[in-house]
């Protein structure tokens, strides 16, 4: 009898771990690696993204732009691409990547990731891995027709997708700078978003299809989905998870600079691993001499460049000139 009901159990829980490893996941990201073609004249570089932009209905200020350093928009010796991160905006790295592009007299690209900055009520739904790289490497195609030397300047999930372009494309980027990259996101569960049935856990973790939390100003509000769907979230745990590895940061040989929030154990980043970042670092290619891991103990929040969010961008901005101009030979043109 006894036999019988193990059997049974035996039986029953083989049944259930099959189930479960043939349920539904997120699809494979495909990182095709060729550069997409853009025009290379500005006036036609300008009306490229224009009318990429305006076949989609955006929220106001959120789309990709291009800052030109003057009223020539001649190419410039440098160039600078700002990677938002998920579920933000190119106002995420307000004001530090146009006072480093004014200050080193670069022309500066804003890019507008996928699906994001759209005025929609299911946020971030059709946002994918493949999405988000595509328009990555779009946006150093721009860099590349703007300046004859790339330098991105990144945040969060930008700089996932920025580490993935340095380490790809070693020719095409002089240097990186991440701002609280997103190595790992700082949730032990995380992980189980990228396995079998992780959209459907993810719902019945949230009680729904969407993870929300208020904005704390409505200035924030117009900046970034303070309510996405939780098809986004398993998509960039995909996009984590295909990625940032021990590989891919061991061929990156370029000038890189990470800055991170920490001032103690209990005073740090809540929304990325700062260990994972200091790990990342240490793995690196990247000769020790150019580059370096900067903690901002004041900033106070995981957005450490922008006027809304962090409570120290004086100091972000003189760990990034002292690495421009000491690690990247700069010379400010302002």
């Amino acid at each position: 009898m006894k036999s019988s009901w193990l059997r049974i159990s035996l039986i029953v829980v083989a049944a259930l771990i099959i189930v479960y490893y043939l349920g539904p996941r997120p699809a494979t990201p495909r990182y095709d690696p060729l550069l997409p073609t853009v025009p290379q004249q500005s006036p036609a570089l300008d009306q490229y993204i224009r009318d990429k932009e305006q076949g989609h209905k955006l929220k106001p200020d959120n789309e990709a732009r291009i800052v030109w350093y003057d009223s020539l928009h001649r190419k410039t010796p440098y160039s600078v691409v700002y990677l938002h991160g998920f579920s933000a905006s190119q106002e995420e790295g307000d004001p530090v990547h146009r006072h480093f592009a004014e200050r080193y007299g670069c022309n500066l690209f804003l890019s507008r990731l996928d699906a994001h900055g759209l005025d929609t009520a299911e946020p971030l739904l059709t946002m994918t891995a493949t999405g988000l790289w595509q328009d990555a490497k779009e946006a150093l195609s721009i860099g590349k027709a703007l300046g004859e030397k790339v330098i991105l300047v990144t945040c969060s999930t930008g700089s996932t997708l920025g580490l993935k372009l340095a380490a790809t494309y070693p020719n095409d980027i002089f240097a990186i700078i991440n701002m609280s990259p997103n190595i790992a996101i700082n949730d032990d569960m995380a992980f189980l978003a990228n396995n079998p049935w992780g959209l459907q856990l993810a719902q019945l973790v949230c009680n729904g299809k969407y993870r929300q939390s208020p904005s704390e100003t409505p200035e924030i509000g117009k900046y970034w989905y303070n309510k996405y769907r939780l098809e986004g979230v398993v998509e960039l745990e995909s996009l984590l998870e295909t990625t940032m590895e021990p590989g891919l940061f061991h061929s990156i040989r370029q000038p890189v600079l990470n800055l991170y929030y920490y001032r103690d154990a209990t005073h740090q980043d809540g929304t990325v691993k700062v260990s994972a970042i200091l790990e990342m670092h240490n793995q690196l290619g990247t000769p020790p001499q150019l580059k370096e891991a900067v903690a901002i103990p004041n900033a106070n929040a995981h957005v450490i460049g922008c006027y809304l969010t962090s409570g120290d961008v004086p100091a972000v901005e003189k760990a990034i000139q002292a690495f421009a101009e000491n690690k990247l030979g700069l010379v400010p043109v302002r």
